[in-house]
């Protein structure tokens, strides 16, 4: 019995506020809450926290992220100054770098503030970024050695206003890139560019953490040699080069967290340790330079009041304008990987479009405080994420974590606020050693490392952007990087395989006839050993791809020539073949061959000259007939410029037609199509009377097809009227051209061609080949009529005697769709497409059906899903008027088999002869 409750019996608690239910609504609860193993109370309460364990959770939690946010501060304490001191590098920046190092943290704590505030990650972490730095540092040079004879202080106020104001327009271009979802855009920077500009970074780093240690300016080679000569200077640089070597072999061996906050406070610890045991104080270091000198305070606001906008010169700050572009986009660019890497590094998703909008934000505000460009930092980000308050004090307090980006900007905020140096209480060689680590690590991975991961080509480009930048600076060596990406793709797509050359054969079915002539048959009466029109050799197609320019050009000319064999004397002598005269090869001519001949005589004898390629080199097949064709098939080039149609396609044509060779171009688009015409490679569109008159002029100008199969069975059709030709002189016999265009194939001549010569000659053959004919049906169609469909069941096969039938089939790509899975909405809808698509095969529209046969008289077709007794495969549309076939139900071959069986057994022979002829004629279409 189904148990029911009312809303009557349940009641609330006056103490503690739970439901009651009576007898019956236990029992429901119990009856939906209880499972085997499980607990006998309806409801399992979990009890309250109180308020200890609360607040045990919220000191947890705090501690956790203030402790976080100081390791932090102390690891980032030493790079903000060694990026003060690389952006403000010039020597006359010396007396006020610890005023302006003041406002590198006030800029970091800006960033910080903001990245805490808008970024999905609590844990992140955003300061003043290193890509900026080489841009801001070159503004910085450059206005000071312009403004040389200004006074010092005015200067220094045009610098810091200039650095402000790029920082801002920064900001807004990346709110309005990311407003305007063009996050990808800035991606399109070339890889090696951006490897060749890091290693650049690196070696700033380093020299500028050489330069900090010893104070000696590595702006050009004479500061090297004072270097490299001083021992004093050498001195000085040892503890920091030797302290940056040792992060770099630590951080690598030991990726533990804990190990660069340690050595960042066990190098200073050994300073003053090593100079507590000696007989030296520290003003003795200080005095030999380890120490800052202790000077004066640097009150927070005396550093503001450097912003003296009275004695701004405007009109220095328009030439900097590349430079300030070319910083957005590098900083576009680095912040994209940034968040790209704290995604992959965190597991965590973020939209890129919104965090450039979070990072221009942070640049703006920093901008407008007087700071400097930054972002995201991906290392302690992920360091942060790993070292963060529990996630029950996350659950618990859900802002507990960004108290980590709070600390830091309260740590460095405190930096600011402090009037004293912190180089003067903290050896200068930590900054430096900090600084050439940072160095070694970029040049490590972008000079070294990358190695593995690039082409040579595109690692010559980070070696050449990196000296570039070495040698013209940034705006100029950035300018040259870009130029050597551009030359280094071009030379390796020129190289790419844009030409292919493929033995292919055209989607028309001939008769066994033509398939004689074509191929070079026994069957036969001529010499096949010496049939010039073999169809594998005679036509040559060459499948052209991508964007043909002149980087190709060289390179398909050769290409082609290297596969064009002609005979050597051809060039001077008339052409091997003969000539048809004013006949135009149609539709119609697919029934010559089949015509009768009458008797003539006549003698040729000539040895043939050597077969050479296009570049003169011999032939090494013996077998190899002479290049009759050569089509070239433009489906799949996307486009062309004016220097390769005429440096390498108007060539091709004037060697061509110096060969004897027929050049057929195909499948071009309009703007191809209008190059090759305007730079007179191929014809003006020719009438239909002069394509008939003229064929030795098509011959020798070159003909077009809209499509490949054309173009294959126009030269298909050459070959077989040559041959019929020579044939018809070998015999002694005359060729007789029909131009009946109402006359039929009989059927027993369609089926006599289809025989070997043993069976032929068979006395009794004809009077099976007349008996047989009676059997079938003849049937006349109307141009566009379906003889039948696909999914038809198969229940006749045809004989074509007059006309032509087209062959469609279903494309693989009909039947499964593409789309782009990018939501499940979008998949769903592909699956239902898909299945809609499968289940109305039978009802696609013409258009959407892949030809893949074109019908000729004396043809057989219809055949392959009779004998397998499957469901048609194809569609068969008739696409001439008056077309007539012939065609013989299962029903009737049955019947043949039990009265005649002789007769089924020659009907079976045609059939299977007829089937393998098709076989051989696809074997040609293998790709070498």
């Amino acid at each position: 019995m189904k148990p029911s409750y009312s809303p009557t019996r349940v009641t609330i608690d006056a103490d503690s506020g739970r439901p009651h239910f009576d007898d019956d609504g236990e029992v429901v609860l119990r009856a939906l809450s209880l499972s085997p193993g499980a607990s006998r109370r309806p409801f399992d309460v979990t009890p309250a926290p109180s308020s200890c364990t609360i607040l045990h959770l919220l000191l947890q939690g705090a501690v956790h992220a203030v402790l976080s946010g100081a390791v932090v501060s102390i690891v980032l304490c030493p790079v903000m100054i060694g990026f003060a001191s690389m952006i403000f590098s010039h020597p006359d920046f010396s007396d006020t770098l610890p005023m302006l190092t003041k406002l590198v943290f006030a800029s970091s704590t800006m960033h910080q503030l903001i990245i805490t505030s808008l970024s999905p990650l609590p844990f992140a972490i955003g300061q003043v970024q290193d890509t900026g730095m080489i841009f801001l540092a070159s503004m910085a040079s450059s206005i000071m050695t312009e403004l040389s004879a200004v006074p010092l202080a005015e200067r220094i106020a045009t610098v810091l206003v200039q650095l402000s104001i790029s920082t801002v327009l920064v900001g807004v271009g990346l709110i309005l890139t990311g407003k305007a979802r063009l996050a990808s855009l800035v991606q399109y920077l070339p890889t090696p560019v951006i490897g060749g500009y890091l290693a650049y970074v690196g070696f700033f780093m380093v020299k500028g953490g050489v330069s900090l240690t010893t104070g000696v300016s590595l702006a050009s080679v004479h500061g090297w040699g004072v270097l490299v000569t001083s021992s004093h200077s050498l001195l000085l640089l040892a503890p920091g080069l030797a302290g940056g070597v040792m992060l770099s072999i630590l951080t690598s061996r030991f990726r533990h967290f804990a190990v660069f906050p340690c050595c960042i406070l066990i190098l200073p610890a050994s300073f003053f340790f090593a100079v507590w045991i000696s007989s030296y104080t520290l003003d003795d270091a200080r005095a030999a330079g380890f120490l800052e000198d202790n000077g004066t305070g640097v009150p927070v606001m005396k550093v503001y009041d450097l912003f003296d906008f009275n004695h701004i010169h405007w009109s220095v700050m328009p030439a900097q304008i590349p430079t300030m572009l070319s910083m957005f986009v590098m900083i576009a660019f680095a912040s994209s990987l940034d968040i790209a890497s704290i995604c992959m590094g965190t597991t965590s998703s973020m939209n890129y479009n919104a965090q450039l909008q979070t990072v221009g934000m942070s640049n703006l505000v920093s901008g407008l405080t007087g700071g400097y460009t930054g972002s995201y930092i991906f290392s302690q980000t992920v360091f942060t994420s790993r070292f963060r308050p529990t996630a029950a004090a996350e659950s618990r307090f859900p802002g507990i974590t960004r108290l980590v980006g709070v600390t830091l900007a309260v740590c460095e905020f405190a930096i600011v606020m402090t009037p004293i140096s912190l180089m003067a209480i903290v050896p200068k060689f930590l900054f430096g050693a900090v600084m050439i680590f940072i160095g070694i690590d970029l040049l490590k991975t972008w000079l070294v490392g990358v190695f593995h991961k690039l082409l040579f080509a595109e690692y010559l480009t980070v070696v050449g952007t990196f000296c570039c930048l070495n040698i013209f600076g940034v705006q100029l060596g950035l300018a040259t990087g870009i130029t050597l990406a551009a030359t280094s793709f071009l030379v390796e797509y020129a190289k790419a395989q844009d030409v292919r050359v493929v033995h292919k054969t055209s989607n028309v079915i001939r008769n066994a006839d033509q398939h004689a002539l074509l191929y070079g048959s026994s069957s036969v009466s001529c010499d096949a050993d010496n049939n010039e029109s073999r169809q594998q050799d005679a036509i040559v197609t060459i499948e052209l791809q991508g964007h043909i320019f002149f980087g190709s050009a060289t390179r398909i000319q050769n290409c082609v020539k290297s596969v064009v064999y002609v005979r050597t004397g051809s060039r001077d002598n008339a052409p091997r073949t003969t000539s048809i005269g004013n006949i135009r090869a149609n539709e119609q001519s697919e029934s010559w061959p089949l015509l009768p001949v009458r008797q003539e005589t006549y003698a040729h004898v000539a040895m043939p000259d050597p077969l050479m390629n296009l570049h003169g080199e011999l032939c090494t097949d013996p077998d190899r007939k002479p290049t009759q064709f050569v089509v070239l098939d433009f489906s799949r080039v996307s486009g062309m410029d004016a220097t390769a149609a005429r440096s390498c396609f108007l060539v091709l044509k004037l060697s061509f037609s110096l060969s004897k060779v027929c050049a057929v171009y195909c499948g071009m688009k309009p703007s191809v199509e209008f190059l090759l015409r305007a730079n007179d490679v191929i014809p003006t569109y020719p009438t239909q009377e002069e394509e008939i008159g003229h064929y030795e002029i098509i011959r020798r100008e070159g003909y077009v097809a809209s499509d490949l199969d054309l173009a294959l069975d126009w030269c298909e059709q050459q070959l077989i009227l040559s041959a019929a030709k020579r044939r018809s002189i070998r015999s002694g016999k005359h060729l007789i051209l029909s131009t009946l265009k109402s006359s039929a194939l009989p059927l027993s001549q369609v089926f006599a061609a289809y025989l070997s010569d043993t069976r032929k000659s068979d006395p009794t053959t004809p009077q099976h080949l007349e008996a047989l004919a009676q059997l079938f049906t003849v049937t006349e169609w109307s141009a566009q009529r379906c003889l039948f469909h696909i999914g038809e069941r198969s229940s006749a096969w045809f004989v074509l005697l007059r006309g032509t039938i087209e062959l469609l089939a279903i494309p693989t790509e009909a039947a499964l769709p593409s789309y782009s899975p990018k939501s499940e909405q979008t998949e769903s809808k592909r699956l239902q497409d898909s299945l809609h698509t499968l289940s109305n095969r039978e009802n696609l529209p013409k258009a959407q059906k892949e030809l893949v046969g074109r019908v000729r008289p004396g043809c057989i077709f219809g055949d392959m899903d009779f004998m397998l007794e499957q469901p048609r495969v194809m569609d068969a549309t008739s696409t001439a008027t008056d077309t007539l076939t012939a065609s013989v139900t299962r029903k009737e071959m049955v019947g043949l088999r039990e009265r005649q069986p002789e007769l089924a057994l020659l009907l079976q022979e045609i059939l299977l002869r007829a089937s393998y002829m098709t076989l051989a004629e696809k074997l040609h279409s293998l790709a070498v």
